[in-house]
């Protein structure tokens, strides 16, 4: 008698879970945020300026002002150059990981010259926060 109750309690709370398993929505709560819409960023993008200069901008003459919109529109005309490639390489190690048979030698390869086009990008983005900085820096005295 027992095992007959045991076994009767588990099989009706089985059924009473299942039931109500049954009845819970499977999507997201109507009160969930929707997904931000497609180019919606967390923060609004920095200036050129603000994103390689940390902080208040010092005072600049109109000559020092056209003098550092020159070097941010050299840096991104490069930039643009660099992440076209970026973007190509991309879609080529896409195609080239998805081709069968899996040819590694060529996914190797594609993944190496992808990984280069990343570090030139970085090293860009730190040459050019240099050059800001050095920009701003005071001329070095040359006493003897």
């Amino acid at each position: 008698m027992g095992k007959t109750l045991i076994i009767s309690l588990l099989l009706v709370s089985g059924m009473a879970v299942g039931a109500v398993a049954h009845e819970l929505p499977m999507g997201p709560p109507d009160d969930f945020p929707p997904p931000p819409p497609p180019g919606c960023h967390p923060h609004p993008p920095l200036s050129a300026r603000d994103h390689h200069w940390p902080g208040p901008m010092p005072q600049m003459s109109r000559i020092q002002k056209d003098q550092l919109d020159q070097l941010l529109q050299k840096e991104h005309d490069y930039v643009a150059g660099v992440m076209k490639k970026m973007e190509e390489s991309r879609i080529a190690l896409r195609q080239a990981a998805d081709r069968e048979p899996f040819d590694e030698a060529a996914v190797t390869a594609l993944a190496k010259t992808h990984a280069e086009l990343q570090t030139e990008l970085m090293l860009s983005h730190l040459r050019t926060k240099a050059r800001i900085k050095a920009f701003f820096s005071p001329a070095p005295n040359n006493k003897p």
